[in-house]
């Protein structure tokens, strides 16, 4: 073999990437290396600049400066095609599947669209889906259509999709939000098998255990520049990783619990059910208190604060609201007449409004404060309400003119709580709040809720991760396929009520 044969050392070489939005640099001199069956975490906070770096190697994104080498040539990202063609493929957050079309037809989308024959081999799509779907370890009928799927088969199936252009180099962005504890581990295993395989694999992801779980290295963007080189994962530990993302330390202690042995009860569900949810739940709320809802992906916790909130009404049962009987019927009721205000997990979809402007979507749950004299909206008004609510919650931001879009993700959540405080609700249900959230907006919305228990307002704080509830939460109900299961009051030690909901997890 000659010298000009020699397989370069980094399949993919990053050069000084600058991206530039309007009055932002994303990235300011971004660069980074590759190597084949290596995988490379690239962390840090929510606007650091990860999603535009991604952006930016596949494509989507044309950067002011700087240089990309795949395989050690250079390489013009002009579409995302190139990236494609290059041998770069790419899993992004939110999923980008055609829900209309069955599971075959969106794995070899690309194919289908590339092609210039007007017939579409279905037989074969359906064969060569098989193998891919055993790849990541779903079993179904590649004929099934994607939109009656959940959203953790939909998110494997994204992965089914990359591995059928055979790239060399995958790009993961957080692929682990909406998928469960199972079904993540089935993904670190198929990224293992690659990496034997000699895939190269970037890795974004806020979740640090993952990350000590599967990179070989770990690159850290902060505030859109590099920190520091790409470190070996075995040179790191968790408080080491967060200060380089931060540049400070995790907030790591618990907010104090309150006596809530003279508080009224807000909230209570005798024996409800819904026509979706046929196992019977009970609990209360008391005022001011912040109640956990612990469980896995899929235990029925979201499930059932939609049947509080009249999205799944109640069949059976009862409800009450301030010691009242209480017949929400949709959510518009929950909202207006009881101030039961319900914050999504799914922000993209339920939350926001993301072609709209920041101001937009905060006023339009509070179109009265935004009225002139002549009762017709003020544009005055609902910026003056956004940067009211800006400053308060500390959202990064331009102008409230700017698309919801525009904005980080951690910045995006911040927006949806502007629209629950300026409704000013008694009670919030929060669902998996800091989903995909970086470690300093995750402090912040957590002292932002605890602000709303100390104003007297009643939370339920739904969320998978254990450390997360144990910080915040005076009491965690514990839930297990569709039903609760122990309830546990909150000593914030983490050992001993860790321990405690998982003796009621296991005993059920």
């Amino acid at each position: 073999m000659s010298m000009n044969d020699t397989k370069p050392e980094y399949v993919l070489e990053i050069d000084n990437i600058t991206k530039i939005f309007p009055g932002v640099k994303a990235l300011d001199r971004v660069s980074m290396r590759l190597k084949p069956g290596e995988v490379l975490a690239v962390v840090g906070e929510n606007g650091a600049g990860k999603s535009t770096l991604i952006n930016c190697i596949t494509g989507v994104l044309q950067p002011e400066e700087g240089q990309i080498r795949v395989d050690g040539k250079p390489v013009v990202m002009r579409n995302p095609q190139v990236a494609t063609d290059s041998g770069i493929s790419v899993v992004h957050q939110e999923r980008n599947l055609i829900p209309t079309f069955d599971v075959a037809e969106n794995i070899f989308f690309d194919k289908i669209c590339g092609s210039t024959s007007k017939l579409i081999d279905r037989k074969w799509m359906h064969e060569n889906a098989k193998p891919l779907l055993d790849r990541v370890r779903l079993d179904l009928d590649p004929s099934e259509t994607v939109e009656d799927l959940s959203a953790a088969h939909q998110q494997m199936i994204e992965i089914a999709r990359a591995l059928s252009i055979n790239s060399h180099i995958l790009l993961l962005d957080e692929p682990t939000s909406s998928i469960s504890i199972k079904e993540t581990d089935m993904l670190l295993e198929i990224l293992d098998e690659l990496r034997a395989q000699g895939v190269a694999i970037i890795y974004v992801s806020h979740k640090l255990e993952e990350i000590f779980r599967i990179a070989d290295r770990v690159k850290v963007i902060r505030d859109g520049k590099s920190v520091g080189h790409a470190v070996p994962v075995d040179e790191l530990t968790r408080d080491k990783l967060i200060e380089m993302m931060v540049g400070s330390r995790e907030m790591k202690q618990a907010f104090p619990s309150h006596d809530r042995s003279d508080a009224p009860y807000v909230l209570e569900a005798e024996n409800i059910t819904s026509k979706l949810n046929h196992i019977p739940a009970s609990f209360n709320l008391k005022k001011g208190e912040i109640l956990g809802w612990y469980g896995l992906v899929g235990a029925g916790r979201t499930e059932l604060a939609r049947e509080v909130i009249g999205i799944d009404p109640i069949k059976k049962g009862q409800l009450k609201v301030n010691g009242e009987k209480a017949s929400i019927r949709s959510y518009k009721d929950a909202f207006e007449k009881h101030g039961i205000y319900y914050l999504s997990e799914n922000r993209k979809e339920e939350g926001l409004f993301l072609m709209h402007s920041i101001a937009r979507n905060i006023s339009a749950v509070a179109l009265k404060r935004i009225k002139n004299k002549a009762g017709l909206n003020s544009f005055k008004k609902e910026a003056a309400l956004a940067r009211e609510y800006a400053d308060i919650i500390q959202i990064k931001m331009g102008a409230p003119e700017d698309v919801v879009s525009s904005l980080s993700g951690g910045n995006q959540q911040k927006v949806c709580i502007a629209k629950c405080l300026v409704t000013e609700p008694e009670i919030v249900i929060v669902d998996e709040p800091t989903v995909g959230i970086d470690v300093k907006t995750k402090a912040e919305i957590h002292k932002l809720v605890y602000d709303l228990s100390q104003q007297g307002k009643s939370v339920i704080f739904i969320s998978s991760d254990l450390p997360e509830l144990i910080q915040i939460a005076e009491r965690i109900l514990v839930f297990r396929e569709g039903e609760i299961v122990g309830e546990i009051e909150n000593d914030k030690d983490y050992d001993s009520t860790s321990a405690k909901i998982m003796d009621a997890i296991l005993d059920n």
